[in-house]
């Protein structure tokens, strides 16, 4: 269902001023999908419009999906029918799990958020890596006016750190930490470089480097995976279930330049020995794969890893 913005004078004011009806119908479907029932009430609170506006949602709700739900004066709630089908959006699990990880993780205002009843539920918290908002506004304003930024660095492969200058073009997110992509002037090429190892920037100026020029970065890999073969067939099927894969397939499309970081995220790492049922996956076009890893210095683990 289509979202609109524009605001609704018998709104009353609050949260839904520019969010108008379709918001509060997606909202009212969102409630009887994952909670079972909604009320009058819970619009009026989220939204903050009139009661009688409310009604007039419910009312519109009903003439689109009138066998959606039924109202039982027992609990004063429009409960979801055995024949509920929802309209706003497709009947996925991922869009609620989404909003029970960004409410748990801290990553979603609770203001915004559909959720009303949670069962019991938490996420395991690993330790947040640490981004200096004044490095990343500074690396921010360096992509955006093409500046390369003189910079002390720690690498990981070197005893201490050394100065080098590094024109931006791009942040990543590797599945654990936030890097910038960027051209390093003293290697002549394109890598990863970690907020929290660069330790100062000393100075900019204007950059002679060309963003287009990253093919890594530019460049759309395709991975086809699929359950382990030495799997029985029961677990080949769980996994087929468990990764929603179509006819024992799964395409997974990622930059060249992320590749290495989802091949380890996946267990797929080529030099990684572990059994079948760890692994659980297999890399069905791992002959085209692999050789990207090390086609060039700038798609190489040790280039498009963190230096």
């Amino acid at each position: 269902m289509a979202r609109t913005s524009n605001a609704n004078p018998d709104t009353g004011g609050g949260r839904s001023a520019p969010w108008g009806q379709e918001r509060r119908l997606e909202f009212i479907d969102f409630r009887l999908q994952w909670e079972g029932q909604v009320n009058r009430s819970d619009l009026v609170e989220f939204f903050g419009i009139s009661i009688p506006q409310a009604s007039l949602d419910f009312a519109r709700y009903f003439k689109v999906a009138p066998r959606n739900a039924r109202y039982d004066h027992g609990v004063k709630s429009y409960v979801a029918s055995s024949k509920f089908i929802p309209i706003a959006s497709p009947a996925s699990s991922e869009r609620y799990l989404r909003e029970v990880f960004g409410l748990l993780s801290g990553t979603a205002p609770r203001e915004l958020s559909y959720l009303g009843w949670m069962p019991p539920v938490d996420i395991a918290r690993f330790p947040l890596r640490q981004v200096q908002a004044s490095l990343l506004s500074r690396i921010l304003r360096a992509i955006r006016c093409r500046r390369a930024l003189t910079v002390e660095y720690q690498s990981m492969n070197r005893r201490e750190p050394t100065r080098r200058t590094l024109s931006p073009h791009a942040i990543a997110y590797d599945g654990f930490r936030w890097h910038m992509r960027a051209f390093c002037h003293q290697h002549d090429d394109f890598r990863d470089f970690v907020f929290a190892r660069v330790l100062a920037v000393a100075g900019e100026t204007a950059s002679d480097a060309e963003p287009a020029a990253d093919q890594a970065w530019h460049t759309s890999v395709q991975l086809v995976l699929a359950p382990h073969p030495e799997l029985t067939h029961g677990q080949k099927r769980v996994i087929e279930l468990d990764y929603g894969m179509q006819d024992g397939r799964l395409i997974v499309h990622t930059r060249r330049a992320l590749l290495f970081y989802l091949l380890q995220h996946l267990g797929l790492d080529p030099k990684l020995r572990t059994t079948p049922q760890a692994k659980q996956v297999v890399l069905v076009n791992e002959g085209e794969i692999i050789p990207l890893l090390a086609a060039g210095n700038e798609s190489s683990p040790s280039a498009t890893s963190h230096p």
